[in-house]
């Protein structure tokens, strides 16, 4: 596979290359010698967890990681750049903590994929894959696995009552819309879990998600007593079970369960343990409070968070673009991430956590006549930090109006391969589909060599 000139993933493919390269990877996960050394592969990974920050909506990179002070007025913006930490670095005036912190983590300024539409945009930053046509109505549901399920399928659970994938505070976008963070074909017990609503507030409680409360009246013996007569009831030979569907549910039921009896899971989402100064530092709104959850799951344990920093698409800013992002969108996600990374770091998580920041593309380099930024795919940017990676890099550059990658294009894919990597999971491992048919975990992409 390639990548096209245009920056939009290349479909076509030799056939007979692709089955004997999948072959190959297939025929390795039936030999339990190459499957241990792939579980010692991970197990040696630098990084344990992934926080995703995801910007839903896509924020503007012209007015945050990559100002052009020079450019003419209708494409530079309101906002000056600032120095950082890294020398000749210089970012948004309203992110003055991050530019502070800038030599703990890394920008990419020449990142583009193929699409400028909501929903296959987001589809692709979740998944890897393209999803021409996405939409919220016909095909509003991910039809490849979302890289936290790839994540929960190829690394489990790393304890019985801990789940491996959870969504902050669910799997939806747009509003939910769409749904493109599910598991597909790879199974309903790779879903992820999600977390409810956090607080709004550093001092409001968090009243827990509901499917960690049992029924009043039920203890964990009662429970696990009509689970034993559930499972007498159940007399399906699974061998008739040619979808494997019920394969499946046996196995959520199991995690369900497994999330019920233990107290691993309550107390990681149980927010009343954590000290409100804590709390207060990452700020006194409901996206604060979300990377303050992240924060207490990545140190239980929880191999992938997907947090998403918006309610719906609060940073698709194609009016009054400006006052809203430097009134409430920039200023809180620069304390809040400023916040995480101290945490992070100060807790010695941050060598094993890797932090990820984007949206699903940037916004037009034009400012339009209602004083926003359309959608942009050609090229925008991307945050990376921890994880084991290198530090205080900024990798590529963007044209002078910050229209297309200039120097050292990164495709979107090399940005998911280089987390794969990370966690010792390998991009061109391959599943199978509903059909039997090899589906690489990454349609092409290699890791970002720079930050290794």
């Amino acid at each position: 596979m390639k990548f096209q000139d245009d920056g939009v993933l290349a479909q076509s493919f030799d056939r007979r290359l692709f089955l004997r390269q999948s072959g190959i990877v297939v025929g390795a996960c039936a030999l339990p010698g190459l499957c241990a050394s792939r579980s010692q592969a991970a197990a040696a990974a630098p990084a344990r967890q992934v926080i995703v920050i995801f910007l839903q909506g896509g924020m503007s990179h012209l007015d945050s990681w990559d100002l052009k002070p020079d450019a003419p007025a209708e494409y530079r913006g309101e906002f000056q750049p600032i120095a950082t930490s890294v020398p000749g670095f210089a970012i948004s005036e309203h992110l003055p903590r991050l530019a502070q912190r800038a030599n703990r983590f890394n920008v990419l300024r020449s990142v583009y994929h193929g699409t400028p539409s909501h929903e296959a945009a987001i589809h692709w930053t979740l998944t890897g894959y393209d999803y021409p046509g996405a939409n919220t109505t016909t095909k509003n549901r991910n039809v490849k696995p979302a890289m936290g399920s790839i994540i929960s399928k190829g690394l489990g659970p790393t304890r019985p009552g801990l789940p491996s994938y959870v969504c902050v505070p669910d799997r939806g976008q747009l509003g939910d819309r769409v749904r493109y963070a599910a598991a597909t074909y790879l199974g309903m017990s790779h879903d992820p879990f999600e977390s409810g609503m956090p607080p709004n507030s550093a001092t409001a409680p968090f009243p827990m998600p509901p499917n960690l409360s049992l029924a009043m009246g039920i203890d964990s013996q009662r429970l696990q007593n009509r689970l034993g007569l559930l499972r007498d009831l159940d007399q399906l030979p699974r061998a008739l079970d040619a979808s494997g569907s019920m394969q499946g549910l046996d196995e959520f039921n199991r995690q369900a369960v497994e999330l019920l009896a233990h107290d691993a899971t309550r107390r990681a989402f149980d927010m009343s343990q954590e000290p409100i100064e804590v709390r207060q530092r990452y700020g006194n709104t409901s996206m604060a409070q979300r990377l303050v959850l992240a924060r207490r799951l990545a140190e239980t344990g929880i191999h992938f968070t997907l947090v998403n920093f918006s309610n719906n698409q609060e940073w698709d800013t194609h009016a009054n673009g400006f006052q809203s992002l430097k009134k409430t969108r920039l200023p809180e996600l620069d304390q809040a991430v400023s916040a995480l990374l101290d945490d992070l770091e100060e807790r010695g998580l941050l060598d094993t956590t890797l932090v990820a920041m984007f949206g699903e593309f940037g916004r037009t380099p034009k400012i339009n006549n209602t004083a926003g930024r359309d959608h942009w795919s050609n090229v925008f940017s991307v945050m990376l930090a921890g994880g084991g990676l290198q530090r205080g890099q900024v990798i590529g550059t963007s044209t002078a109006n910050g229209e297309n990658p200039h120097d050292r294009p990164v495709h979107f894919n090399e940005v998911l391969a280089t987390m794969y990597r990370q966690l010792g999971l390998p991009s061109d491992q391959v599943f199978h589909d509903q059909l039997g048919r090899p589906v690489p975990v990454l349609a092409g992409g290699k890791p970002i060599t720079e930050l290794l």
